[in-house]
Protein backbone atom coordinates (compact mmCIF):
# COMPACT_ATOMS: atom_id res chain seq x y z
CA UNK A 1 0.00 0.00 0.00
CA UNK A 2 2.64 2.34 0.50
CA UNK A 3 4.07 2.06 -2.76
CA UNK A 4 0.35 2.63 -4.42
CA UNK A 5 0.07 5.83 -2.41
CA UNK A 6 4.05 6.61 -2.91
CA UNK A 7 3.47 6.37 -6.58
CA UNK A 8 -0.22 8.64 -6.33
CA UNK A 9 -1.96 5.28 -7.45
CA UNK A 10 -5.32 4.50 -6.19
CA UNK A 11 -6.30 1.81 -3.42
CA UNK A 12 -7.56 -0.73 -6.09
CA UNK A 13 -5.18 0.16 -9.12
CA UNK A 14 -3.07 -3.87 -9.47
CA UNK A 15 -0.20 -1.54 -9.68
CA UNK A 16 2.90 -3.53 -10.76
CA UNK A 17 4.17 -7.08 -9.37
CA UNK A 18 6.10 -6.86 -6.15
CA UNK A 19 8.36 -9.23 -7.86
CA UNK A 20 9.79 -5.94 -9.98
CA UNK A 21 11.02 -4.65 -6.69
CA UNK A 22 12.62 -7.18 -5.05
CA UNK A 23 14.47 -7.88 -8.31
CA UNK A 24 15.08 -4.60 -8.10
CA UNK A 25 16.80 -4.70 -4.33
CA UNK A 26 18.51 -8.23 -5.19
CA UNK A 27 20.41 -6.54 -8.06
CA UNK A 28 21.38 -3.30 -5.89
CA UNK A 29 22.66 -5.28 -3.17
CA UNK A 30 25.62 -7.08 -5.22
CA UNK A 31 28.92 -5.98 -4.69
CA UNK A 32 29.26 -1.97 -4.23
CA UNK A 33 26.12 -1.05 -6.58
CA UNK A 34 24.21 0.44 -3.62
CA UNK A 35 27.41 2.69 -2.39
CA UNK A 36 27.79 3.61 -6.66
CA UNK A 37 24.12 4.40 -6.59
CA UNK A 38 24.09 6.68 -3.47
CA UNK A 39 27.38 8.51 -4.17
CA UNK A 40 26.07 9.15 -7.81
CA UNK A 41 22.68 11.05 -6.27
CA UNK A 42 24.61 12.53 -3.77
CA UNK A 43 26.93 14.32 -6.15
CA UNK A 44 23.78 14.87 -8.67
CA UNK A 45 22.16 16.44 -6.18
CA UNK A 46 25.78 18.88 -4.63
CA UNK A 47 25.85 20.12 -8.08
CA UNK A 48 22.30 20.82 -8.44
CA UNK A 49 22.51 22.89 -5.01
CA UNK A 50 19.78 20.33 -3.50
CA UNK A 51 22.21 19.60 -0.46
CA UNK A 52 22.62 21.69 3.01
CA UNK A 53 25.44 21.07 5.27
CA UNK A 54 28.26 18.95 5.13
CA UNK A 55 27.47 16.66 2.00
CA UNK A 56 27.07 20.00 0.27
CA UNK A 57 30.90 21.14 1.43
CA UNK A 58 32.18 17.47 0.85
CA UNK A 59 35.12 18.27 -2.14
CA UNK A 60 35.08 14.92 -3.56
CA UNK A 61 32.08 12.63 -4.36
CA UNK A 62 30.53 10.60 -2.06
CA UNK A 63 32.19 7.67 -1.33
Amino acid sequence: MDFKYALGLEPEDPGFHHGALSDFRDRLAEGDRADRLLGLALTRNRRAGLLKGRAARASRPFP
